[in-house]
Order: C-alpha cells, then sequence, then structure tokens
C-alpha cells in the first residue's frame, strides 16, 4: 500500500522522468539557438570595444542590418535543416567562447557579428556544432547590395564544416565508411522529346514530298509518312548517343522547328500561293531555317527548360498580336490574318529564342506569366465585348476591342512578371540602404546675455552615413 507521502514522492520522481524525457526528445543535433546579431561598440574614447546589441542612437545604421541579419539567419537555418529554437533565444548569453562552447551541449548555437568597416560592412558568423569544442567561424567584408547573399553563403558553410567536423576523439578514431554511390546525372534527358518532335517533322516532311510531286495517290501518301517519321526518329536517336541532349535542349528545338514551320504555311496562305502542294514547301523551308537558328544557338550554350518555354511563348503570343495588327489594319473581324500571323509567328519565335541564350529564367515562372497574359486578354476582350456583339459594328470598334485585349494581354503579363519576383529582387526593394538620413531639430544651446538674461537657441540638421 502506497501511503500520501510516499506517493508525493513517486509523483515528483515521475515528474522529473517526464521533464527530462521531454528535454531529451525536444534537444537533437538539428537544433539550433541563433543568439542576436552583436556589435563590438566602444562606450567611451580609447576603451576596448565590448560586443553588445547595436542601438539606434549609434548613428551607424546598424541596428536596422542586425534586424535584419537575424531574420536572414532565421529563415536561413530552417532552409538547411535545421530547428531554430526561439524559446531560448531571449536568455542572457555572453558571446564568447566558453559560453558559446557550454551552450551547445546539446544543440547548435550560432553568433552573429556586425560592424562596419571602411565603409563596407564587415559580417562575422560564429558557430558550435552539437557536443562539439571547436569554435567556428567565417568572417567577409560584404557590399550592403549582396548583403543577403553571402551571409546565407556564409552561414551554410559554417554548418556545413560543423556537420562534417567529428563531435568526440571517440568518433574521430572510428573508421570512416565508404562514401554512398553518388547519382550521376542522366544523359540526354530529352531523348524523348527529340525523338517525338523528330518523327512527327519526318512525317511531315515524307507528306511535303508528295504533295509537292503533284501525286494525290493514297498508297503513297502513308508509305511516305512513315518513311520521314522513321528518318526522323533514327536521326533524333542517333543525335542523342552523340551528344548530351538536355530536356531544355530538346524543346528549344521543337520550338525551332514547329513555329518557323507554321510562319511558311501561314505566309503563304496570306500571300495566295496558287497551288495547295506548294504551300506545304513553305512550312519545309521555314522549319529548316528554324532547326538551323537553334542548332546554332545550342552548340554555343545549353538552354534550360525555362529558356525552351520561353521560346514557345514568343512564337504563340507573337502570333496573337501580329494577328490581332493585321485585323487591325483591315478594320474587321471577319477575316483571317494568316499574313500578320505568319508575321508574328516568325518574329515572336526569334526574338524570344535569342532572349533565351542570354537571361536565365524558371519554366514555372514562364507559364505562370502566359497565364497572366492569357488571363488579361480574356478580362480585355470582356471588357470591350459590348463594341463588337451588341449592335452595328465598325471599324473604329473593332479597332478599339483589338486594342483592349491588347492592352489586357500585357498588363496580365506585367502583373505576372511583377508577382513571380525572384526572392533576391522583393527583398532588394525593401531592402534598407547602408546611407541613412535622420533629420532633427529642436533647442540646440543657451544664449546669454549681457546683462544675465538667457534665450534658448533653435536649430535643426540632419545626421547619417553617406
Amino acid at each position: 500500500m502506497i501511503t500520501r507521502r510516499g506517493g508525493w514522492l513517486l509523483g515528483c520522481a515521475l515528474g522529473a522522468l517526464a521533464s527530462l524525457s521531454a528535454r531529451g526528445a525536444l534537444a537533437g543535433p538539428d537544433d539550433v539557438t541563433l543568439l542576436p546579431t552583436v556589435s563590438p561598440i566602444s562606450d567611451a574614447p580609447g576603451a576596448a570595444p565590448v560586443l553588445r546589441r547595436p542601438e539606434r542612437h549609434d548613428g551607424r545604421a546598424l541596428t536596422r542590418w542586425a534586424r535584419q541579419l537575424d531574420v536572414i539567419l532565421g529563415e536561413s537555418a530552417q532552409d538547411l535543416g535545421l530547428t531554430l529554437d526561439v524559446s531560448r533565444r531571449s536568455q542572457t548569453v555572453e558571446p564568447d567562447e566558453t559560453a558559446l562552447v557550454e551552450r551547445a551541449a546539446d544543440g547548435w548555437v550560432i553568433s552573429p557579428r556586425l560592424s562596419f568597416e571602411d565603409g563596407a560592412l564587415e559580417l562575422r558568423i560564429v558557430a558550435v556544432a552539437p557536443g562539439s569544442k571547436v569554435v567556428l567561424s567565417r568572417v567577409e567584408r560584404v557590399a550592403p547590395k549582396d548583403f543577403e547573399v553571402r551571409a546565407m553563403v556564409m552561414l551554410r558553410d559554417v554548418v556545413q564544416a560543423g556537420r562534417h567536423a567529428p563531435a568526440n576523439d571517440a568518433e574521430a578514431a572510428a573508421p570512416r565508411r565508404p562514401p554512398p554511390d553518388t547519382v550521376s546525372h542522366a544523359r540526354s534527358e530529352g531523348r524523348a522529346v527529340l525523338a517525338l518532335n523528330s518523327a512527327v517533322l519526318g512525317g511531315y516532311i515524307g507528306l511535303s514530298l508528295q504533295r509537292a510531286s503533284g501525286s494525290g495517290d493514297p498508297r503513297l501518301t502513308y508509305p511516305l509518312v512513315a518513311l520521314g517519321a522513321g528518318i526522323g526518329l533514327g536521326g533524333a536517336m542517333i543525335v542523342a548517343d552523340e551528344w548530351d541532349v538536355g530536356l531544355g535542349d530538346a524543346w528549344y528545338l521543337s520550338a525551332g522547328a514547329w513555329w518557323p514551320a507554321a510562319t511558311g504555311l501561314l505566309l503563304a496562305e496570306g500571300y495566295g500561293v496558287s497551288l495547295a502542294s506548294d504551300r506545304y514547301v513553305y512550312g519545309v523551308i521555314g522549319a529548316g531555317a528554324g532547326i538551323t537558328l537553334a542548332t546554332t544557338s545550342l552548340t554555343m550554350k545549353g538552354m534550360g527548360e525555362g529558356g525552351a518555354a520561353l521560346a514557345h511563348s514568343g512564337g504563340a503570343f507573337g502570333l496573337l498580336f501580329g494577328g490581332m495588327a493585321e485585323l487591325a489594319y483591315h478594320g474587321r473581324l471577319d477575316v483571317t490574318p494568316a499574313r500578320g500571323m505568319g508575321y508574328g509567328a516568325g518574329a515572336g519565335v526569334l526574338v524570344a529564342g535569342a532572349l533565351a541564350t542570354q537571361v536565365h529564367v524558371a519554366s514555372s515562372r514562364v507559364l505562370l506569366v502566359d497565364l497572366g497574359a492569357t488571363l488579361g486578354g480574356l478580362t480585355g476582350a470582356a471588357s470591350a465585348g459590348p463594341l463588337v456583339f451588341g449592335g452595328a459594328t465598325s471599324a473604329a470598334k473593332d479597332r478599339a476591342w483589338l486594342a483592349s485585349v491588347a492592352a489586357g494581354t500585357l498588363v496580365g503579363a506585367g502583373v505576372g512578371l511583377f508577382i513571380t519576383r525572384p526572392r533576391a529582387e522583393r527583398q532588394a526593394a525593401t531592402r534598407p540602404a547602408l546611407a541613412s538620413l535622420e533629420p532633427w531639430g529642436g533647442v540646440i544651446g543657451e544664449s546669454v546675455s549681457p546683462d544675465g538674461r538667457r534665450a534658448p537657441v533653435i536649430g535643426a540638421g540632419a545626421t547619417g552615413v553617406w
């Protein structure tokens, strides 16, 4: 039978055991205590600097940079797989090395330091890995525009160094395990895409040859289409085995084939080529020229998936704007703007394809911008719909409707570009500059007259860093 005193003692023991278990469960090798950013500040002229939190009246804009550094390192630590412990951050801890080593018994401890040196920001990150007695330090002078990027890189270097270092002598003496098998980059990831587009293009060339000969015999149509597709497929497989064709390279080549082919067909129709069989030849010529330009670009520089998406987007929206330009020229909507669409598709894919070789953009951003442009164009068409779908129409109303569609498309694309800005660009827009200016005003002194009367002296000015 358990007495009341025995039950009280048993409850205390169980509570202490649960507390220790909870503490052990919460603490781990990936827990990190990120201390507030400190700066070496002297309280008096000639005195040795002391590490402490910068205050606003220091006059060197360190307060804003320290707050920004706290936010950057907090997000970067979580991106590196660390669990940010905010419960102990407010505790007073001396940022000296001895205190950091004692604090790192059950988790990471990171202490950032910040100061101004010769007009630049000197950033130092001091860290101690869990259970380690070694203090890791990384210091670098950075420009204000590179502050965020360099802070993240420095934290990553320190954490990686701490993770690879042995925590104790026993771990250092233990035999190292062989490294795991590395995953190598797959060769010619765009093999399937290249094969598909080459087979379809080969079949189209076979059909064009049969139509250009003036023969309409179906007994020759299908064999020639199959022969062309087979030749295109075989050529694609040989190219993929000989060169490393990425997924972006394959889609970029497809943009260089199909949009110029569409340009040739549309221009042939727009200029009224008499024989329908000759129009196929215009498409073949356009596809050949486009593939030649795309291949030349790829020999100088590889292409990512975002660049390929940009090339296709340029062809599609070039076709759209070219067609609307011809419709606006005629002032009517009941005609097929083949000539304008042909010129627009060719110019659009040419400009976008050249731009794709100079910029790096994510494919998801291109698709979102295209989505914004499409929704904007539909909104412009709907808002100006009464001009063409209600009552009598005229050339002025048709042109106004086309202008509304074009304006909506451009506005939607602009909104998409703004929303999908990279994270660094968004934060750079709100990042405080190194130069700061703070106006002040009030009583700056006292004036004493010969007869002993005193009067305040009012003044104003500005303080800051340039």
